[in-house]
């Protein structure tokens, strides 16, 4: 049995039959209406009825982060085991998930746990989670795991595009007359991360356009060079289609890319119509 263990949280996106083949704990966050109805993101509800819900509904959702003491549950029964700890979460320029963690980690007298600020979010914190749960299935100590996360980190790159600058609005990222503005204009921009927080790229007008350069920045930037990555989108399957088909085709691919639909805590923040590319090479 393995003495380590890769805990993450409901943020990294991460499709349940990886979650199963790897053993990985997932901590969900919090979603909540306007209405003060909360649920587990994840496990109380799914992500095509948060969206139906979004887009059917007047009620604004929030988010929030999990309690240290829900962190402390988890920890709690896998230190119980006899397991060493990797947290890896959600940067703490979005959310304040990992202060939860930390906080839970000094609550379980006598645990090895080793709380990581990813600095990014979605299918970017989930392929880096993926890679340390590969290196704990191989048998790698504790330190070459923590290794290959912070090298991992430091090679994504995460670029995607949003439909609309509505919920970016909302959130107070950018002015409710630029989403107006936007709008009218239909303009789509494109997006990236930066140390840890979400920063404008560029702006394109129109979604065929706005797919082109997605893919056309992810080939810029691997040149030849083999590419891990994922393709996701929130409630566009078709958007998803057109955007893996483009990119199978540019892109020097090193296996089948991994696809997931945002849940919906980062969906609370970018709406739907969302597609983004999350690589490193």
């Amino acid at each position: 049995m393995q003495k380590l263990h890769i805990v993450t949280d409901s943020t990294a996106d991460l499709p349940e039959s990886l979650v199963r083949e790897f053993d990985i704990t997932v901590v969900p966050l919090h979603v909540i209406f306007g209405s003060g109805q909360s649920y587990l993101d994840g496990v109380e509800i799914t992500t095509a009825e948060f969206y139906r819900r979004q887009k059917e509904s007047t009620e604004l959702s929030s988010t929030s982060q999990p309690t240290p003491s829900e962190f402390a549950a988890v920890y709690q029964k896998l230190a119980g085991s006899g397991k060493s700890i990797i947290s890896i979460h959600i940067s703490s320029g979005m959310s304040g998930t990992v202060q939860s963690a930390v906080l839970a980690s000094r609550m379980v007298d006598g645990a090895d746990i080793e709380v990581i600020d990813s600095k990014i979010v979605s299918m970017g914190l989930g392929i880096v989670v993926l890679e340390a749960a590969k290196c704990v299935r191989e048998g790698k100590s504790k330190q070459e795991v923590i290794d290959v996360i912070r090298k991992t980190m430091e090679k994504m790159e995460i670029f995607f595009v949003v439909e609309t600058l509505e919920y970016l609005a909302r959130g107070g990222r950018i002015g409710k007359a630029q989403a107006l503005i936007g709008a009218m204009l239909n303009i789509r921009p494109i997006l990236t991360i930066k140390e840890g927080i979400v920063h404008p790229y560029e702006k394109i007008r129109g979604r065929t356009k706005s797919i082109d350069r997605l893919v056309q920045l992810v080939s810029e930037r691997a040149a030849d060079n083999p590419v891990i990555c994922s393709f996701v989108h929130s409630a566009d399957p078709a958007g998803l289609e057109e955007l893996r088909a483009k990119a199978s085709a540019k892109l020097n691919l090193l296996y089948p890319p991994i696809e997931s639909e945002l849940g919906a805590v980062v969906g609370t923040h970018t709406g739907p119509g969302v597609l983004g590319i999350m690589f490193f090479t």
